[in-house]
């Protein structure tokens, strides 16, 4: 019997990925309770495996994005790795790939041929730019894909370009395809069977920027008053005499206690600052002034100070410097584990609470092939169809 905590108890699903992408939305799945089996070639297995700090093949970015999974090598250059990666894939409810457009059909892995043998399987290709138009077959990685997709424009608009600073990308194509990968799983559950699942990085990220990224350029009629886009309202945040804090003031008196708190009661009588609609428009102009300020005052002190007046407001915290955080300790975000290989670690536990619970403290993530002896055991003793 699946309990509250573990959603996905029972589901198997079978990842045929490297990086990010597939590999992060199937860890949420293994977080959830499925038994997420990890396909690596021999050799170096997932490269994501040897990117930054790492011990014994295991890095900590590779481990944060491979938790609870089971990992196995089979060589899909040869007959028999490709033959063994076929009965994986019949044996599971999903399978997730993040190659390039055509990779998985030339090994007999495709979609199409395994849900004519399985139709209820539910079947998701990632790929960077989609499979039809000129970029199809072309590599995508998060730099890339920040850039193409309008990302580094936004930040540094209009004087320069700038990347945010995480695989916001990879992740962003990640917690997508997880969601469809659920709803997919939920309509099987109804009746429907199984189903082919296609998206791409850009559309991804683009569907991700665009609700306030797209804003200015979402009503087309030629009679729309245009306000800032909220690209404006992310100005430099507003220095302490000890580092710096975040402000997100939306109504006349939160903008009053901003004017008072950084010394500048005058701007609270300019009239293009006073409404939220004349804000809008002079939105970049009014957080550049605000940033400018220095108050003689510590960042515990103004958010206090803001915090009396309802404005939200907050520190800048480095990571460093979260685990330690009254917040974080108060609702748990971090836990500290023994890995078998990599002796203590600590990571963030899945956020998403089910019955009011925190999920348990998932599984390690895999050595490379640490479990493809009992895997091809597993697939031995399945009844042939």
């Amino acid at each position: 019997m699946t309990e509250a905590t573990q959603p996905l108890a029972g589901i198997k699903v079978v990842e045929f990925s490297t990086m990010i992408t597939a590999s992060l939305a199937t860890m949420m799945f293994a977080q959830q309770g499925a038994d997420v089996i990890k396909v690596e070639p021999p050799g170096i297995g997932d490269p994501m495996r040897w990117l930054g700090s790492q011990k014994g093949g295991i890095s900590g970015l590779f481990h944060n994005c491979n938790q609870a999974k089971r990992s196995i090598t089979l060589d899909l250059k040869t007959a028999e790795g490709v033959a063994h990666a076929r009965q994986l894939c019949l044996s599971a409810d999903v399978v997730i790939h993040n190659y390039r457009p055509g990779v998985m059909d030339r090994l007999g892995l495709g979609s199409e041929a395994l849900r004519q043998e399985k139709p209820e399987l539910v079947y998701c290709a990632i790929t960077g730019f989609g499979h039809e138009g000129p970029l199809s077959g072309r590599p995508a990685y998060d730099h890339v894909m920040q850039a193409m997709a309008g990302f580094m424009t936004l930040q540094g608009h209009p004087d320069s370009f700038a990347y945010v600073k995480t695989l916001i990308c990879d992740k962003i194509t990640a917690y997508t395809a997880a969601q469809a990968i659920t709803a997919a799983l939920f309509a099987r559950e109804r009746g429907v069977g199984g189903q082919h699942i296609d998206l791409s990085m850009l559309e991804s990220c683009i569907a991700f920027l665009w609700p306030d990224g797209g804003m200015h350029l979402t009503l087309q009629a030629d009679d729309v008053t245009h306000g800032a886009p909220f690209a404006d309202y992310y100005q430099l945040p507003l220095r302490s005499t000890d580092g710096a804090i975040a402000y997100a003031a939306m109504t006349d008196d939160h903008w009053a206690a901003i004017f008072d708190i950084v010394g500048r009661p005058d701007l609270k009588t300019e009239e293009k600052y006073q409404g939220m609609a004349n804000r809008s428009v002079h939105m970049a102009e009014l957080a550049s002034i605000i940033a400018a300020q220095k108050p003689d005052l510590t960042s515990a002190e103004m958010v206090a100070g803001l915090a009396e007046h309802d404005v939200p407001a907050a520190p800048c915290l480095a990571l460093e410097d979260l685990p330690a955080h009254q917040q974080a300790v108060a609702i748990g975000i971090f836990e500290q584990t023994e890995h078998p290989l990599l002796g203590a670690v600590q990571h963030v536990s899945a956020p998403a609470r089910f019955g009011g619970t925190k999920l348990a403290p998932c599984g390690p993530s895999p050595a490379l092939g640490e479990h493809s002896d009992a895997i091809l055991a597993e697939l031995a003793a399945r009844p042939q169809p």
